[in-house]
Order: C-alpha cells, then structure tokens, then sequence
C-alpha cells in the first residue's frame, strides 16, 4: 500500500475568532510524484549469482530530486504466463519498500542455487509496478541458466548457406565477459580439407575480458560442375565455467555451376547471385566489409539479367536492408526493443490490419545483422496504435511506402507505367491462419478515380486454399466492382524467390515468379471502365505493401462474425501459440514471419524524368 498520509487539522481558534486570526493550513499538501526507472545489474544469470533491480528517481533536469514519500514497489516473475518467481528466485518478494529522501534503491534478488536442469534456460521478464507513478523500462528481461554457454556461429549467416568459394566469419560468444582466457578447438573432416583455401583456426580464443572472438576462412571455388558439399566442423572446449551451447555446425555450400532448375522454382533465372546486395557509391564499402561482396548500381544501368537489359528495363532505385549505415538514414534503432527498423517504409497501422493485431514495427520487425527485413507475429498482448484502439492477443508487424506525392522517406520510390518491381522474400514459420501479402494499391484517398491492385504474392494458408503461391490484379472502378484475374502456383515459399511485377504500359501488366510470367493483364481484355493501370487514374503511382494477415478466413473458413469483425475457431494458431514470451521466442523456427531481402525497381524509360513526370519523391539512395 502506498503510504500517502492526509493530515488535517481544525484548530480551535477557527472556531473562537471566526475562521480569523489563525495561522495555520488547514490541510497539508499531498506528497508529489517522482519519475521512476529501473534498471539491471545484467542480462545473463547462472545458479548461485545474484540479480539486482536498481529504482531511480529519473529526473533530467532535477538530479539531486529523491523520493518524498515511502512507497511500494510491487514485483513479479513471468516466462511467457508462467510464474518462474520461485523456480528462478531465492525468496522472491512480491513486493518491496522504497523509503523517502533516496535518489536510487537497490532490490537483491538471488538466483536459486540448484534446480535448473543442464542447458534449461529461462527467460524472465521481471516486471515492477508503482501505484500511481510513472516508470521508464519497468519490465526487465534477464536470462537465468545452469552455466553461462558458449555459442559458435557464423557471423551474419543464420541459415548457415553460402557459395563456393565465399569466405566466412566463425564467431564464438559468451554471454558475459569470461575472467581468463578460452579456448575453442576446431576440427574438421580431412576429407573436406580440400575444399578450403583457408582453413579454420585449430583454436579460437576469447581474451579475458572479452565476450567474442572470431576468425575468417575461405573456401575453394571448384569451376567444374559438382555438387552442394556440407561441411562439417567440431567444437570442443576444456572450459567447466563456459561450456559449449553447440559441439557441432554443419555449412551448406553450393556449387555456383550447379543447372538450373524450372524457372519458376529457380531464382538465377533472374540474378546469377541473387544474394548479394547492390549498393550505392557512398555505401559500397561499407557493405562489402559486412557481407563480402556488392554489386555497385547506379540509376539507368542496364538490368544485370541480359534478357532483361534486352527487354529494355534500366537500373531506377532499391530498397536494400543493409545493417549497416547511419542511424537515422537508413533505419533507426532508437527504441526500446533494440531494433533496427527501415526508415524508408511507414507503419501500415490500418483498422483492418489490427482487427486481431496489434502494429508495432518497433518491437516485431528488424533489419537483422544478415542483410534483409524480418517480419514476425506473436501471441504476445499488445495494444493496438491509431487509427485502432484497444489490447489485443497478438503483435505484428505491417508496412507501406510509394505513392505519397510527398518528400517523405517512405516515397523513395514510385511505381507508375514503365515499372517493373522486384522482390526477393520468403515465408517460413507455422503460417497456418495467415496470408502473407506483398502487394501494390492504388491511392487510398476519398478522390481517388478507380481501384489498381496488384497482389505480387499472397499466400493464404489453412484447410480451405492449401499452402500455394497466389498473384492476381484487380481493376475497376471500386474496391467491390473490380474485374480479377489470377494465378496460383504450388513452391516452395520458405526458400527466396523473387516476386516481380511488370508494368510495361498503359495497356499491359504481368506479375512473375523467378524466371516465369505467371499471369498477365491487357487492356484489350477489359472495359474502359475497368481498365485502370494507367499513369492518368494512378496520379501518385501505386503504394507498395507488406502485411501478415492472420488470422485469414479466406484459409481457415470457420468462424464467426461479431459486428462486422470476423473471428477464427479457437485453437486456430495451436502450432505457434504457446511461443508467448517475447525475449525468448522472437528468434524461434515457429515463429511465423515474413523476409525481405531486397526491393528492387527497373524503368524502360529513357531517362528518369520522363519516368517521374515530375512527382515529387524523396531523393535519398537506401542502398
């Protein structure tokens, strides 16, 4: 309870002099509030060591303010829903007094001594309320194991992939500091020696002191048609206070003479090496330092596909999701959550896309340390931003950008006629219930003259649509009078491809997968009122989207509809829902989420003013 005392006081010459003559107040004023903070004395805990939450009175211009009253602090525990307080914690407190006149207060709270299971890691959001007053970061996460375990990895390579003859970074990382030197032994099998022109360390070691170490190796390129090689390395370490989280890593390599496949399965139909990035002069080295290679673009280059330069498509922007760059141009970190979020897209806060999500791109998207956009959805309470209102079961990510006729970084690019539009994306996670979109609409305004939908992939997933790759336009004179045309193709969505759109003219656009034209739409099959893919009823070009759209009843089917919101079967997200703890689940395989590697757009323009016409756009190059 917080000990906020009322003093009053009727004095008896009130009553002897007629309320004159007195002195004293009648009532003592109630004690002011004071801006809190809490912070941790770390981030990682093992058995036997002690975390402490430190409260501070967090008043910039007023640093000598402390506390003017006693006051309760009330504490609990939680991974996901579950109460870990007495699982992780030595007599966890409920709840703690902080006492007057103090700038800063320490609560001790130990680690238990015993009880974890080897490698059972908890992830602890250690939350603090205050009756009454405001509190900066009052959830705190921390991560409380049996031992503090050593991770190998490979430095901004997740999914472990590379090309012949790549070189790559072999990173060891502790949690904290190690207090003397360790040692990492590598082998590998002398089978698959050859196949390296540098080889591994025989041993990594992190100084005391320090947290990371790292050593590059390169690999052969055989120019000999093959085939894709796994290699192997092993992991061994003699230390007892920082053991190996893993022994092994195995790198799947690919040999770059491999054939193709169909070109709809096979992206090389349109890049020879989809992943490396383009960049911009002033970015180029910077991007070749983090990912080993770039390829330097500038505006009306010709396409680096030869059949696409013979087609007539010229180099005219990309949006790149470089990690590297200035905060504040590129992307921007400043939030809580720690993430690097593009600046060259804006939230796409819709009613309708918070129907049963809230959008926080701050805190369920990132630019990640491998070069592209993730995008992800959690069953993790969030309250939904303006227009929407409210709390809501889930957190998800959404975005827009085009087709503003503004300055704005979010229309750095423009897609009008003589466009064509590239996106390399893949879809992993459980994505039953979900339709991940990347898709173009005309300008939402109250004046527009016609609806264009361009729809470059949609993928409902669930009993009724099956897991397929659905591109379809829409154009007509509404949202609801619209003439369709569709095609849907059964890949493999989890892997990169590239989903590309082409709007040749005012009387033809075609959507594509890789290297195959999936469906294409002339204005010769459609009315003059349908027909609106032209520069004169999309005045600002068309706005370019990414959503989750879960949970989707166009796949699911079953449910049911309360004043106009429709609502899934319960148990529809049962391969994903029990991942509820944000810190500890983000990075989980089951999260259902969305990539992006790279948005990249071609004119077949002479130059990009007869492309632009005079629009106006934002001018800075995001990659």
């Amino acid at each position: 309870m917080i000990k906020r005392i009322l003093y009053t006081f009727l004095p008896v010459c009130l009553l002897a002099t007629g309320f004159a003559g007195c002195d004293d107040d009648a009532v003592e004023p109630l004690p002011e509030t004071v801006p809190l903070i809490i912070e941790a004395s770390g981030k990682s805990f093992v058995m036997g060591e002690e975390l402490t939450l430190t409260v501070k009175v967090n008043d910039e211009k007023n640093p000598q303010l402390t506390t003017n009253e006693d006051f309760d602090v009330y504490l609990t525990a939680k991974d996901g829903e579950m109460d870990v307080s007495k699982i992780a914690f030595k007599d966890f407190p409920s709840m703690v007094t902080v006492p007057k006149g103090v700038s800063s207060f320490d609560i001790k709270l130990p680690i238990v001594e015993s009880g974890l299971e080897p490698k059972q890691k908890l992830t602890v959001n250690v939350t603090a309320f205050v009756r009454g007053y405001a509190m900066t970061n009052p959830t705190q996460t921390v991560v409380v194991s049996d031992h503090y375990y050593t991770v190998v990895s490979l430095k901004n390579n997740s999914d472990n992939i590379i090309n012949e003859g790549d070189e790559f970074t072999i990173q060891v990382q502790t949690p904290v500091p190690v207090k003397d030197d360790m040692d990492i032994n590598i082998t590998i099998p002398d089978d698959q020696k050859s196949l390296y022109e540098t080889l591994p360390p025989v041993t990594l070691t992190v100084n005391a002191g320090e947290t990371l170490a790292e050593a590059k190796v390169k690999t052969k390129h055989n120019l000999s048609p093959t085939q894709h090689e796994t290699l192997v390395l092993n992991f061994t370490t003699i230390s007892v206070m920082y053991p190996l989280d893993n022994d092994k890593m195995e790198i799947i390599m690919k040999d770059l003479e491999a054939g193709k496949g169909s070109k709809l399965l096979d992206e090389r139909w349109v890049y020879d090496h989809p992943g490396i990035p383009f960049a911009s002069s002033g970015r180029q080295t910077a991007v070749v330092e983090q990912y080993g290679d770039a390829v330097l673009m500038k505006e009306l280059d010709a396409h680096p596909n030869a059949d696409l330069a013979a087609a007539g498509w010229k180099f005219y922007n990309a949006w790149e999701f470089h990690s590297v760059g200035n905060s504040g141009d590129m992307w921007n970190n400043g939030n809580s959550f720690g993430n690097k979020v593009p600046l060259f897209l804006a939230a796409r806060n819709t009613v309708i896309v918070q129907n049963h999500a809230a959008c926080i791109n701050e805190q369920f998207s990132k630019i990640t340390d491998d070069g592209y956009l993730r995008m992800i959805e959690m069953k993790v309470p969030s309250n939904a931003t303006a227009p929407a209102s409210g709390q809501r079961d889930y957190g998800t990510a959404a975005f827009y950008g085009c087709g503003t006729g503004s300055p704005w970084k979010s229309n750095s690019q423009l897609i009008s006629e003589g466009c064509r539009m590239e996106i390399r994306a893949r879809l992993r996670g459980q994505k039953n219930g979900f339709n991940m979109g990347i898709w173009l609409v005309s300008d939402e305004s109250a004046g527009q003259k016609s609806y264009s939908e361009i729809d470059i992939l949609e993928n409902p997933v669930g009993p009724v649509t099956g897991d397929r790759a659905h591109q379809t336009f829409h154009t007509g004179p509404t949202t609801t009078d619209n003439k369709t045309k569709t095609a849907n193709n059964t890949i493999n969505m989890t892997e990169w491809n590239i989903y590309w759109v082409e709007w040749r003219s005012d009387t033809e656009v075609a959507i594509g997968i890789n290297g195959e034209e999936t469906v294409t739409l002339k204005k010769s099959e459609c009315t003059e009122e349908e027909w609106t893919f032209t520069n004169a009823k999309n005045e600002k070009g068309l706005k370019f989207i990414l959503t989750m759209g879960a949970p989707n009843k166009w796949g699911l089917g079953g449910g049911t509809e309360t004043g106009g919101v429709w609502s899934p079967d319960a148990g529809w997200d049962s391969g994903f829902a029990s991942y509820n703890n944000y810190e500890r689940d983000k990075e989980n395989d089951a999260i259902p989420r969305l990539e992006i590697d790279w948005v990249r757009t071609y004119i077949n323009k002479a130059t990009v003013a007869d492309y632009e016409l005079g629009k106006a756009k934002n001018g800075t190059k995001f990659y």
